[in-house]
């Protein structure tokens, strides 16, 4: 243990370092040029006006705080991110939900506009267009999914105040689809309802080995010809080579009922076909429904599939990607029997579920953006807050250089008279010098 001399000792050494390293303070103060740290602060409410008044200054401010309620715009935060190049150290609060949106054609001849929008789980999301809101509903899974018929300049997607901008697309350009299954009324009414709904169908209806009846020209399967194939039943297996092809360039295919137990489709299938599920028996005068039908349920199901209907606990519907092309399996046997059996608008229902089947697996032409507001392209607002000027944090004050600089000269000259003073009486108090 260090005697009273000794520690005493130490403490005047310590406080020689301190004067010496005040006294090269005072000097480089005198040798550097003068400059004073700035900071600044603004809130969402006036940034525009605050960008300006920082931006015509002889010098950036050193430090820029900034309290957000809301993601600034992307010509404010090119603004921000052009102040920090130019030195200023920019830092943000606020709590900002993210949200991102991005709007797709519908492939149908109907057209609509599919808008995807993403979420914090259980927020409710708000969507709307140039015209005004158009729809709300609450995330699930990570987001939320809509469906409209047109949009007006652009679509957005609002979340706790933190506003997504998508463009409009174009129309989308859809071409023929081709309709290849047995003759019969399953075959005749699904190229009766997709017509209906303003497809253009070629079809190829099997009678007998060797005997089809075909409506257009169905020799060859191309994706410069076809957005989609929609395969009934099992007469389809003649053809699955070259199906296989078409999907793996892009195109769509639909497989309907005992079309999946095709082994030619065993590569592109969501999941093998299960065993023919009847369905509940109905009562006298009940009418036919889509859950009224019998079903071939998707079993053992690829990792890579998604189911999308399940009933009973059965999976009777289910998608996936196969290389460059979507296949969608659906389960279903004899639907005709709901379009003709259901209630008053069962052939409406028909044709909508059919024309939605389609559209999912559609391989469509790039569309034009139609034209869209000067912000329609923002769509996500705090993920190009982040890429801009990093993540939120706490604010951070001036660095050590900056804060030396911003010391009083009055406050230095103290503290150096009081570690001389300091380390002189204690000497003088020891009988040092």
């Amino acid at each position: 243990m260090p005697s009273r001399a000794e520690a005493r000792g130490r403490i005047e050494l310590a406080l020689r370092a301190v004067s010496l390293a005040l006294i090269a303070l005072m000097l480089w103060r005198s040798l550097a040029p003068e400059s004073r740290s700035t900071s600044v602060s603004s809130s969402s409410v006036g940034l525009s006006e605050s960008l300006r008044g920082w931006s015509v200054t002889s010098e950036p401010p050193d430090q820029i705080r900034l309290a957000l309620a809301g993601v600034p715009s992307p010509r404010e935060r090119d603004w921000l991110a052009a102040l920090a190049g130019a030195g200023s150290r920019v830092s943000w609060t606020g709590d900002l939900l993210p949200v991102g949106v991005v709007a797709l054609p519908v492939a149908s001849p109907r057209g609509g506009v599919r808008v995807l929008s993403a979420g914090p789980e259980g927020s409710s999301i708000v969507l709307a267009d140039g015209l005004g809101p158009l729809d709300t509903t609450e995330a699930r899974a990570g987001g939320a999914s809509f469906t409209i018929p047109a949009a007006v300049e652009f679509v957005s997607a609002t979340a706790g105040g933190t506003n997504a901008f998508a463009p409009v697309p174009g129309r989308a350009a859809i071409r023929r689809l081709l309709v290849l299954g047995r003759a019969g009324w399953e075959s005749k009414f699904v190229v009766t309802a997709l017509e209906e709904d303003g497809w253009t169908v070629d079809a190829s209806m099997y009678v007998a080995p060797g005997v089809s009846v075909t409506q257009g020209n169905t020799a060859v399967i191309d994706t410069a010809r076809y957005s989609a194939v929609i395969a009934v039943d099992a007469s389809a297996a003649p053809r699955a080579a070259a199906i296989a092809q078409f999907v793996s360039r892009g195109g769509g295919l639909v497989i309907l009922g005992s079309a999946a137990t095709i082994a030619g489709f065993a590569q592109l299938n969501a999941g093998t076909a299960g065993r023919v599920n009847p369905p509940d028996q109905a009562g006298d005068g009940e009418e036919t429904t889509l859950a009224s039908v019998p079903v071939i349920p998707v079993a053992s199901m690829k990792s890579d599939a998604v189911a999308l209907d399940v009933r009973r606990g059965m999976t009777v519907s289910a998608a996936r990607r196969h290389l460059a092309g979507r296949v969608l399996q659906l389960g279903y046997v004899d639907t005709w029997r709901w379009r003709l059996s259901g209630g008053d608008d069962s052939m409406d229902d028909h044709r909508d579920w059919l024309t939605r089947a389609v559209s999912s697996v559609a391989r469509v032409a790039p569309a034009p953006l139609a034209v869209a507001a000067a912000d329609s392209a923002d769509s996500a607002p705090v993920a190009g807050l982040v890429e801009s000027l990093g993540p939120p944090g706490s604010v951070q004050g001036p660095g050590l250089a900056s804060s030396a600089a911003s010391l009083s000269q009055w406050w230095i000259f103290g503290l150096l008279a009081a570690a001389l003073l300091g380390e002189w009486a204690s000497r003088r108090l020891r009988g040092l010098r």
